[in-house]
């Protein structure tokens, strides 16, 4: 495997880096690294039918008699960061040489992002050396964002890209789910959310968030603990009381959530709860005040009293906001007392969320984002079920069987492991607004 660590004056690794068209003369050190002699599957070039990833509408847009609206386009992708790729070739052995090399893959991701013109972009596995040399390219044509890497010794990350001309950004935080006073809770994933203010309706902020959670299919409890902890961040930041309403935010929240539509992380985003009881160890959620709710306990007595609620009254840990010297110490007040919050049979939460994607198609055969085994969904957009945000349209997602067509990913069409996800959305005033 020697052979395979990343070098950093490589172009994979954060080297000079130029988006050009494709062309044959990028084979280089390919076929050295992922084998010459792959299936002869992996040099059969596919051919993608043209409905394969099409716009379908899902919501009639409000009448324009209604009242000026705000439609937006959100897109969610895992990239696939080049050095993930690299360490764990074997993966990838059906895959064209020429389709693993990032020079060919990076451009054809940003082609097909801005082809897709989203005017925000949610990305996981975002290589940290490749913000500078590849991800710039995207501020070059009016995008800023915010991108939070991994913990320990990952090398990618998340990020959320948005039009400047479209978005203001109020403020934006960070989720880590290494946490220190939770045995559980000992992975690198992390997740990131911004408040960004639409320019045309400064008085309806919206709340945008993505993570990458977990893949180890085994690891069902690990996976559930952190959208736990996902969910209780985004509970807090959304919230919002003016004196007059309160209430929380329009959300959308996506990711890479590496979770089958029957798992409990999506029975808990669908149903709003979920049975706990086989995925619980020993962690005892008191220790970071994160209630059977995903709410931070600090965030449940604070709105008892009509209060919002700062980051540093909470009791989880985050290298950013925490230094390290207050690492797995909380605020002693909040450690007694409610133990009935936590660590029940049954997880919920009350943000209220519905997926932009119905998972399986009206014959009943399932959508399919990426290949794990077998053509699997495991990404998804959610958004509030609210009266001022409407899903309007989404790019359609093919069902597991069409998904026979694409071979393998990477392929000559699409430059990442998983296929991208995004949703056209309306955003209306309500009568009332902040």
């Amino acid at each position: 495997m020697s052979e395979l660590q990343p070098n950093q004056k490589h172009v994979s690794q954060g080297g000079r880096f130029l988006v050009s068209p494709d062309n044959n003369s990028v084979n280089d050190d390919c076929e050295t690294k992922f084998g010459a002699n792959s299936s002869s599957n992996a040099r059969k070039r596919i051919t993608v039918p043209p409905d394969f990833r099409v716009w379908e509408p899902v919501g009639k847009r409000s009448d324009k008699s209604a009242g000026s609206s705000f439609k937006f386009k959100v897109m969610s992708y895992n990239v696939l960061a080049q050095y993930l790729l690299e360490c764990h070739p074997y993966l990838y052995t059906d895959c064209s040489p020429r389709n693993l090399k990032w020079k060919v893959r990076a451009a054809r991701l940003y082609d097909e992002i801005n082809s897709l013109a989203p005017d925000i972009i949610c990305l996981q596995e975002v290589q940290a050396s490749h913000l500078k040399n590849f991800y710039n390219k995207f501020e070059e044509i009016g995008y800023t964002g915010i991108f939070k890497q991994k913990t320990g010794n990952r090398k990618d990350g998340c990020a959320i890209y948005y039009k400047q001309s479209m978005f203001e950004k109020e403020e934006h935080i960070s989720v880590e789910f290494n946490q220190p006073e939770l045995p559980i809770l000992n992975r690198d994933n992390i997740g990131v959310m911004v408040k960004l203010v639409p320019r045309c309706m400064p008085r309806m902020p919206i709340v945008v968030a993505t993570t990458h959670l977990l893949y180890n299919p085994k690891r069902t409890d690990v996976r559930l603990a952190q959208i736990q902890v996902f969910l209780a961040e985004l509970d807090r930041f959304a919230y919002y009381n003016n004196g007059k309403e309160s209430g929380h935010l329009p959300i959308i929240m996506t990711g890479d959530l590496n979770s089958t539509p029957n798992s409990a992380v999506i029975k808990l985003l669908d149903k709003g709860h979920v049975s706990a009881s086989k995925f619980r160890d020993s962690s005892d959620w008191q220790r970071i005040g994160v209630t059977d709710n995903c709410q931070h306990l600090s965030v449940y007595l604070d709105r008892l009293q009509g209060k919002t609620t700062e980051f540093s009254t909470t009791q989880i840990y985050n290298s950013e906001y925490r230094p390290a010297a207050s690492e797995g110490q909380s605020p002693p007040a909040l450690r007694e007392g409610h133990r009935e919050l936590f660590n029940g049979n049954l997880i919920g939460h009350s943000l209220n969320l519905v997926s932009a994607y119905k998972k399986y198609k009206p014959d009943a055969q399932c959508e399919a984002s990426t290949f794990q085994d077998s053509w699997v969904t495991v990404d998804y957009i959610y958004f509030s079920c609210c009266a001022s945000l409407k899903l309007l349209e989404r790019l359609r997602l093919p069902t597991a069987s069409e998904c026979e067509v694409l071979d393998c990913l990477p392929n000559d069409v699409y430059a990442s492991d998983h296929l991208a996800l995004a949703a056209l959305f309306e955003l209306r005033p309500l009568i009332s607004s902040l």
